[in-house]
């Protein structure tokens, strides 16, 4: 029976009866938490289930969240991995001590298939016009992603951007990693630009910092 990898934690915090179904792996001051698994099943339901065990420990401590699908092929593989990652995993777990993870999705136009030079093009620079159609609108969302870091700068202290789809549209998700502190005055900030019009997206969070954690 393979391991499944919820996350990583301090060793000691969380309660000794948080999750029957949970194994707490220690090693040299961090804990694994995972549990029996055969193998990793992609439906909706099995997914959101892992999600929901990640936020629950993210409500009790820090936590590195692993993105699921992660299996170890026993206890002693997880213990392996803890030792090689310990370094890492302990400098993570600072970055993200007391944090939650807000997102923006920005919205940006339907990217242009890959422009394929031939004999009739007109010329180089017709080709070179067609590339940058292609990127301009992610280099749009980009430059709207450096305005938000600096209306909401002093709030946060990492962010993070990366382009996907979204309910079957094209966006540009940008993270932040916001201390609990600062996420009311963080999130107040974030709707008066969005009520006044200076930018538009969908505002998601607060997460566990799942893109926070590598």
């Amino acid at each position: 029976m393979s391991l499944l990898l919820y996350g990583i934690v301090a060793e000691n915090a969380l309660p000794v009866d948080f999750d029957a179904s949970l194994l707490l792996i220690n090693v040299d001051g961090l804990t694994a938490v995972t549990a029996s698994c055969e193998q990793a099943d992609q439906d909706v339901e099995t997914v959101l289930a892992f999600g929901s065990v990640v936020g629950r420990i993210h409500q009790h401590t820090t936590i590195i969240p692993i993105r699921y699908g992660s299996l170890l092929p026993d206890e002693a593989a997880v213990v392996e991995h803890l030792t090689e990652k310990a370094a890492h995993y302990r400098q993570r777990l600072s970055e993200l001590q007391g944090c939650e993870e807000m997102g923006i999705r920005l919205a940006t136009a339907t990217p242009e298939p890959n422009p394929q030079p031939n004999s009739k093009a007109i010329s180089g620079q017709d080709y070179l016009q067609a590339i940058k159609r292609k990127y301009s609108a992610t280099e749009q969302a980009e430059k709207e992603a450096t305005e938000l870091d600096i209306a909401l700068a002093g709030l946060f202290s990492k962010r993070c951007g990366e382009t996907g789809l979204f309910a079957g549209q094209h966006t540009y998700l940008v993270s932040y990693l916001v201390p609990r502190d600062k996420l009311d005055a963080f999130r107040a900030k974030l709707d008066g630009l969005f009520e006044t019009g200076t930018h538009k997206g969908i505002i998601s969070g607060p997460w566990p910092p799942y893109n926070f954690a590598g």
